[in-house]
């Protein structure tokens, strides 16, 4: 078995929920796509009402998968982060494809700020975003 180095996560984009009981988290972005599909939202528009509608189809995908009431504050400060993040990369791309790359990007950031703000990880939104600022 290979040891992890001090500050490693063992936090993955797949495994990012389990704590909250959701083993594989493609069914969030599975279910998070068909959401805005079922909304109307079948196609990328980089707008705020957009990113709304993209941060709140993720937050009751996530909430129709546990069993717990209510959104703990760090999943809600990662669903925020990913969405400000997620506006900021696809900003100059309206042609970006909704299913196979702005939800999956989305989910990559919430799942990654999920593991940077969850307990017992050291990681910080840098280690997420990749930047040093």
């Amino acid at each position: 078995m290979e040891e992890r180095q001090p500050g490693e996560s063992d936090c993955t984009t797949t495994d990012s929920f389990g704590d909250h009981g959701i083993e594989d988290g493609s069914a969030l972005v599975h279910r998070t796509y068909y959401r805005l599909v079922e909304a109307g939202r079948t196609e990328f528009a980089p707008t705020d009402e957009f990113y709304d509608d993209l941060a709140s189809a993720f937050l009751w995908t996530y909430l129709g998968a546990v069993d717990g009431a209510g959104v703990p504050t760090h999943v809600e400060a990662a669903i925020d982060d990913a969405r400000a993040f997620t506006a900021e990369e696809f900003a100059d791309r309206p042609d970006a494809d909704l299913r196979t790359e702005v939800v999956q990007t989305f989910y990559q950031y919430v799942a990654g700020f999920h593991c940077a703000y969850r307990g017992g990880n050291e990681g910080d939104w840098r280690d997420v975003t990749g930047r040093t600022e």
